[in-house]
Parts: C-alpha cells; sequence; structure tokens
C-alpha cells in the first residue's frame, strides 16, 4: 500500500523507501549517504557528489551547488548500438524521456529503475559499511524479442581534495589519470592538497589517496580528458563521444580530469546482464587489489547490501512507536534518526549546506538521538566535543576533521551545549564513571575529567555577565544570525538566563550527590539570582525580552518595530522553569497569539524589512525567510516541549503538525522540499511564498524532532530513577503503545485513553503490578511490560 502519494511520489507500505515516481520533483530531492567515514549525497536525478571523511577537504568528485538544475553528478550513460540512441538510467544529463521511471530512496541506498524502448535498468548505489567507497549495481534486462548491443558509459569530474575547484585551469594541472588495464581500474592522483595540512610551506603537500573506478567487466574505451568527451562548447546532454565520435583513450597530466570509461554488453531477448562498479579512495594499489577480490562477483555485493539494510534495520527497531498518526509513526521510526545519524552526524552536508566541519553546539545535540539507541555513541561525542574546548571553558565554534583547526568566536552558547548534552546522557544511563573520564583540552594536552569540563563552561559564562548581571550575547547565542548584537560585549541575552538556569539546576542536583556542595550551593544561588534578573529586567509586559543590543536598545520588545517576539524566550522559560508559572503563560499565550502560523510558531515577528547593524545578517535575510520571520525548524521543536510541559497539549500536537514534512509534502508545489526529512526552515506569511520548505537534510531539527515527540507528545523519557510516563497526546487518540530499550531492558508500554480525554495517568501496570506515581523503576529484567490507563 501506497502511503502519503502526491503526483510525485509516496512511502513504501514499510516506510523503508521514498519513491519517486517522476525526475521532474520541484527541487531537488535527495539521499545522504554515509557509514561515518565514506558519504555521498544522490538526487532523484542522479546529481551529487562523494567524500571521504570531509564534505569540503577531501573530494572527491566535482560538484557545483545548483538547486535548479542539478547538473553537476556521476553519471552513466547507456546507448543502444543499432539504433544510436542514448539514455540514463537517472534521467539526466541526457534528458531523454524514458518510458517508465523510479527513483527509491531508501535507509543507505538509493535505486533507480528505469524503462526505455525495451531495455529496462535497475541501478542501485550504495556504501559498505567499513569502506571507502561507493558500489554501483547495474541490472539491465531486454525485455524485447530480439538480441540487444548496449554501450554502457560512465562519466564524473575528478576534484580530489577541496571542493574550492572553481579555478578549474589553476587545479587540473595537478591532477593525473591512467587506465590500469590489469586492474581494469581508472585511476585519479593528485600533486597537491590545498588544505591546511603540514607541509614545507604553503600549498607544497601531495593528495595521500588514489581516486579509482573500477568495474567487474573490462572497460572497453576510455576517455580521460574532458574537452574530448563533451567536445568543445558542447553539453553532458549530448556528448560528442555519444554521437559518434569514438573515445581516443586520453591520460596523463594534460587534461580537464574526468573518469570516462565504456563496455559493450550484449543482451539476448528476454535476458539480463549484471555488471558493478566501485567507486572511491585508497591509499595504495594493494588496497584496491583487496577490494576487486572483495567485490569479485554480485554474491558480494548483494551480501554488502544487505548488511547495509540489516545496520540500519537494527539500529531503528531498538526505539518503536504505534499510534494512530501514521506521519508520527514514519518519522520516529525510521526517518528522522536516519536524517539525524547519516545526514547530520555522520555526512554532515547536504544540497543546501556543504559542510565537513562538526559544529559545536550542532553535533552535540545532534548526538542526543543516540540516547534510547546506542548511548555510548553520545558518550564519544561529548568526549570529542571536550577536546575542542579551552581551559577557560569556552570552545570553538567549530572544526574540521583532518586539520582539526576551527574557528575561535565568541559565542555564548556554545560551550554550554557540552554540560546540557552531558546531562541528558545521565539521564539516559546513569554513567557517572563518564564524569570521572580525562579527556584533552583544545589548549592543553593534559586536560580535565568530563565534570572539570562542563563546570568550567558553567564557570566561563558567569563570568561574562553585564554591569547588570546579564549574560553577554558576544557573536550570538544559539542564533547565529544576531552576529551583531554584541561585538562590542556590551549586548545582552536574555535567552541565555533561560538556558544557563536549566543547566546550573540540573548540575546542582549533580554536584549534591556526587558531594561537591560548595559548587552546588554556587550555582543554586547564581540561578536565584539569575531568575530575579530575568524579570526585574528582560519582562516585557506580555512576553520576555530576548536579547539587547550593543548600544542598549531591546530586541523583542513592543517597543521595536520589528522582531516584537522572539520564540525561544518564549518557550525557554517554560522548558527551564525560569521564571513564575503566571509569568510563562502569558508568554506562551503571545507565542499563540502572534508567532502560531499555519507551520508551526515562527521563530520571531515580524520580520525586518530593513538591515540593522546592530543585529547582524538575521536582519538582512528577505523578510519571512529563514531565522527572519520564518518558521526555524529547530527552534519550533522547542515549542513542543515547552506547550506540553505547560499542559497545553492540544497546541504542542499543533506545533509538530505544523512542522511535519510528510504533512506539509501533501502539497508539494506549495512546499518544494523532500516529504522525508525536516526542512532548516519554512517560509513564513510575510514571504510570497509563504509555506515553502528548504534547507533540508541538514539542520538540526531532526534529532530534536524525533526527541521532543518521544518525550514531551508520547511522553516516555529518561530520569535517573527510571522511565517517565507522561503523555500528552490528542484527547482523540484512543491509544499509543512504545517500545524502547533502557538500560539494558527492553520496554512494552502500552497507553490506552479509557477516558476519551487524554488527561493524566488514572492507574499503571508493571508486569501486570499496580504501581503509584508515573515512573516506570529501573529494573534488571530482560523485558518489562507496562500498561498505562488515563
Amino acid at each position: 500500500m501506497k502511503k502519503y502519494e502526491t503526483k510525485y511520489g509516496y512511502f513504501s507500505e514499510d516506510g523503508n523507501e521514498y519513491i519517486i515516481k517522476t525526475p521532474h520533483t520541484p527541487k531537488p530531492w535527495i539521499n545522504v549517504l554515509s557509514n561515518g567515514h565514506y558519504g555521498l549525497t544522490i538526487s532523484q536525478t542522479g546529481g551529487g557528489f562523494s567524500w571521504l571523511e570531509h564534505s569540503e577537504f577531501n573530494r572527491l568528485n566535482r560538484w557545483h551547488q545548483d538547486l535548479v538544475q542539478d547538473n553537476w553528478g556521476k553519471y552513466i550513460y547507456l546507448k543502444d548500438a543499432e539504433s544510436g540512441e542514448v539514455w540514463n538510467p537517472t534521467w539526466l544529463p541526457s534528458r531523454t524521456e524514458l518510458d517508465d521511471y523510479q527513483c527509491a530512496h531508501g535507509f543507505g541506498y538509493t535505486r533507480f529503475t528505469a524503462e526505455y524502448k525495451g531495455i529496462r535498468s535497475i541501478f542501485t548505489i550504495f556504501i559498505p559499511l567499513d569502506k571507502s567507497l561507493e558500489i554501483w549495481d547495474i541490472r539491465i534486462e531486454n525485455l524485447s524479442n530480439k538480441t540487444r548491443q548496449i554501450t554502457m558509459v560512465t562519466y564524473l569530474e575528478w576534484c580530489l581534495g577541496s571542493s574550492a575547484d572553481h579555478h578549474r585551469e589553476f587545479h587540473k594541472t595537478f591532477i593525473e589519470t591512467k587506465l590500469d588495464r590489469e586492474r581494469n581500474s581508472a585511476l585519479a592522483t593528485k600533486r597537491l592538497w590545498d588544505i591546511g595540512v603540514p607541509g614545507r610551506g604553503h600549498w607544497n603537500t601531495s593528495y595521500p589517496y588514489i581516486g579509482f573506478l573500477t568495474s567487474d567487466k573490462s572497460f572497453l574505451q576510455f576517455e580521460f580528458d574532458k574537452d574530448t568527451f563533451i567536445g568543445q562548447f558542447g553539453t553532458l546532454q549530448n556528448p560528442v563521444v555519444l554521437n559518434n565520435s569514438p573515445m581516443q583513450n586520453h591520460q596523463g597530466t594534460f587534461y580537464d580530469a574526468i573518469a570516462g570509461t565504456s563496455m559493450h554488453l550484449t543482451i539476448e531477448a528476454k535476458q539480463r546482464v549484471r555488471t558493478h562498479y566501485q567507486f572511491g579512495l585508497v591509499k595504495n594499489l594493494e588496497e584496491l587489489d583487496k577490494i576487486r577480490s572483495e567485490f569479485k562477483d554480485s554474491e558480494s555485493v548483494d551480501e554488502s547490501l544487505k548488511k547495509v539494510c540489516e545496520f540500519w534495520g537494527d539500529t531503528f527497531k531498538k526505539t518503536e512507536v504505534t499510534t494512530p498518526d501514521e506521519s508520527l509513526n514514519l518519522l520516529v521510526n525510521k526517518w528522522l534518526k536516519y536524517q539525524a545519524i547519516s545526514g547530520r552526524l555522520w555526512a554532515r552536508t547536504a544540497y543546501y549546506q556543504q559542510s565537513g566541519a562538526f559544529g559545536y553546539r550542532d553535533q552535540l545535540q545532534d548526538s542526543q538521538v543516540f540516547l534510547p539507541i546506542s548511548p555510548e555513541l553520545t558518550a564519544k561525542q561529548i568526549c570529542l566535543h571536550a577536546e575542542h574546548q579551552f581551559k577557560d571553558g569556552h570552545a570553538l565554534h567549530w572544526w574540521h576533521p583532518i586539520t582539526d583547526s576551527g574557528l575561535d568566536s565568541n559565542f555564548s552558547d556554545d560551550f554550554l551545549w557540552l554540560p546540557f548534552v552531558t546531562l541528558s546522557y545521565l539521564e539516559e544511563t546513569d554513567d557517572l564513571d563518564l564524569l570521572k573520564r580525562q579527556v584533552k583540552y583544545y589548549d592543553d594536552p593534559k586536560g580535565a575529567t568530563i565534570l572539570e569540563h562542563c563546570c568550567q563552561a558553567i564557570d566561563y559564562a558567569l563570568k561574562r555577565m553585564s554591569s547588570r548581571g546579564i549574560p553577554l550575547i558576544g557573536s550570538g547565542d544559539w542564533n547565529d544570525g544576531l552576529s551583531a548584537t554584541g561585538i562590542e560585549m556590551k549586548g545582552e541575552s536574555f535567552w541565555i538566563i533561560h538556558f544557563l538556569s536549566y543547566i546550573m539546576t540540573r548540575f546542582d542536583d549533580l554536584l549534591n550527590r556526587i558531594g561537591n556542595t560548595p559548587k552546588a550551593e554556587q550555582y543554586r544561588l547564581e540561578v536565584t539570582r539569575l531568575k530575579k534578573t530575568l524579570l526585574e529586567f528582560g519582562w516585557d509586559g506580555e512576553w520576555f525580552l530576548r536579547a539587547t543590543k550593543d548600544n542598549g536598545e531591546l530586541i523583542g520588545s513592543q517597543e521595536n518595530q520589528a522582531g516584537q517576539i522572539y520564540l525561544n524566550a518564549q518557550t525557554w522559560s517554560v522548558i527551564a522553569n525560569s521564571a513564575p508559572i503566571d509569568y510563562c503563560q502569558k508568554a506562551m499565550k503571545s507565542v499563540i497569539d502572534r508567532l502560531m502560523k499555519n507551520n508551526g510558531p515562527l521563530l520571531l515577528y515580524p520580520g525586518y524589512s530593513e538591515p540593522d547593524e546592530y543585529i547582524g545578517y538575521l536582519s538582512r535575510y528577505a523578510t519571512g525567510a529563514r531565522e527572519n520571520g520564518g518558521v526555524y525548524t529547530h527552534a519550533a521543536t522547542w515549542a513542543i516541549w515547552a506547550f506540553a510541559k505547560i499542559g497545553w497539549d492540544d497546541l504542542a500536537f499543533k506545533s509538530f503538525k505544523g512542522i511535519n514534512p510528510i504533512l506539509n509534502g501533501m502539497d508539494p508545489d506549495r512546499y518544494k522540499g523532500e516529504p522525508y526529512v525536516t526542512p532548516g526552515n519554512i517560509d513564513g506569511p510575510e514571504s510570497p511564498y509563504y509555506g515553502r520548505g528548504s534547507w533540508t537534510w541538514y539542520t538540526g531539527s531532526a534529532a530534536w524532532l524525533q526527541k521532543c515527540t518521544m518525550e514531551w507528545i508520547l511522553g516516555i523519557r529518561a530520569c535517573r530513577d527510571g522511565l517517565i510516563i507522561d503523555p500528552h497526546i490528542p484527547s482523540d487518540w484512543p491509544s499509543f503503545s512504545v517500545k524502547r530499550i533502557f538500560r539494558g531492558t527492553q520496554y512494552y508500554i502500552r497507553v490506552t485513553n479509557e477516558s476519551g480525554k487524554a488527561g493524566r495517568i488514572k492507574r499503571m501496570l508493571i508486569d501486570g503490578k499496580k504501581t503509584s506515581g508515573n515512573i516506570i523503576r529501573t529494573c534488571d529484567n530482560e523485558t518489562c511490560r507496562v500498561e498505562v490507563i488515563l
């Protein structure tokens, strides 16, 4: 059964694939594949690029961002030797209209099925779990009643290193290509790696890898020169090598390097042939020999793909939900986890943004997706980020793997996400040993324990106060767009009061538990002081202020012409309990009145129509776009948390539905983005494209939507003593169930809305025994069954 079908595509019955029916989607609809080291993006027309470890520093093939044409990629052409007709299994770049087309984006793979004049092709691309390569598996079937002669041609442009090769006349002079007949492999090396790696002077280091394209069937011809392949002033739609101008077998150092290869296939009537390519990087040819040996036949390729599918299946099944809302089930069970892990944590890149770097705050927050799956991976992420903290407590804003270089900035929140995520980890695991783990500082190899790293971060924040005792905003405070608000170190952040209060309140409890009562008392007193300061200076009458500028002007006030109210300052007052409940309720009522729109809550309103040099680039976006009056999906997920916590359950679910990509995707020509992953933002009502989603895949909203839906709509969340059961579901849900692993026990939880009002818990049975309260205490059983009646 097709689920959530539109004219462009639908989810498969098991939810494991999104199947695209036409290449003519509103924008490129992509998949992001990664095993944590090697990765690739691929669109529904075959566009995209590949990399190892870092999508910007170590890219294999050239690709430039063009979300209109999507005309950069790794392509396969098919040519009928008798008729001379040419087409692609991915539609692009030849644009020959196919008799049948389908693109299925799955977990760890993408599969193209195409048919043209009696020839059907099934092209599957995937990345093995533990290899620095991708596999192109191609099956071609002759549906006609006569023998067909098919030529199969590959095309890609070598990059080999930094993606910033726009000056191609310069970069191409360092690349050397070669056809290794013995290994049936197109090889490419580069005599320059133009990134900040150690060497004798600037740009004086060789690229340490060999790029390869190899196949199980012999290459008949090859052409490694772009000029000869396409033809001067030619195009990829109709390259001259496929138009009565044979390949010239150019190779060497004096060409614009590509990997153009051809093989000839004879396919008898009603028969099929199968071949596969491997494309990737190796350090030496002995590694390539091992790869060719390992993937020498179709059975080994099938087994490798099977392991990829099993990995994702095993990952997903550790936590599963069944609710009356199928879109919620699809997102929470599979697609949000996949987006957060494959796209954000492992690939760290997509089509709208190519990064490759680790954001200090970004991937720390994303790693929370591992907590109910494999919490040790969250611990690993915590330690990695602690290594990029300075010994005074502040941290790099981001850093690059490979070079380990990064941006030493003046943001006021980056370093605080270390204690925040550490607290989340401890709630899930109660693993106090993590706090004792010794980890270096970025500027001090001696380092300190994770506990000391966390306390250093909090203490650093407490030193960054204005004369009024309000945290200084510096270069920004989660919202990068407030980039000029505090560059003179005078601007203040009221949001940091909420955030810091949340962290210190919980650290107070932790420090008391481990016996550090003086530190706990210090943090308790600071929370009291900050809360008092917030009410004295941060309340605007109907909602909380967002910040002040270096010049003293308010941000997020009724006195402002634009940006009168900001979302985060309201939601986090509830999340952090940083103000009396009547203030919080009034602030959230203002969110309802001023910010709640068709696609969830806006980040701010109204948007800025004139740039403000004392705010920063946020005010320079088009009005209604991204942070300037749009729905910024990451922040919108926190509204789910706040509405549920305050008890306004219908509004929590309304916020979920507003940002839900599956539901928004049911109007695909308005929404435009992929319906199977969250967008970074959705245009607000001040935009002429109200409801348009963009910046998909590379957004922190995936992990947060997963977390807030599970913990605050379904209400299943970890605490020190066990699992809290606190549902905030729609009143018309009759029931829902959750399967969740927690501290080694598999819990099967069923919640029944007996009253039809979805109120609080009436009774709870654990393995058939009635219990009081709403916490499932930690147990040593292998399984535990819980029945909850509302």
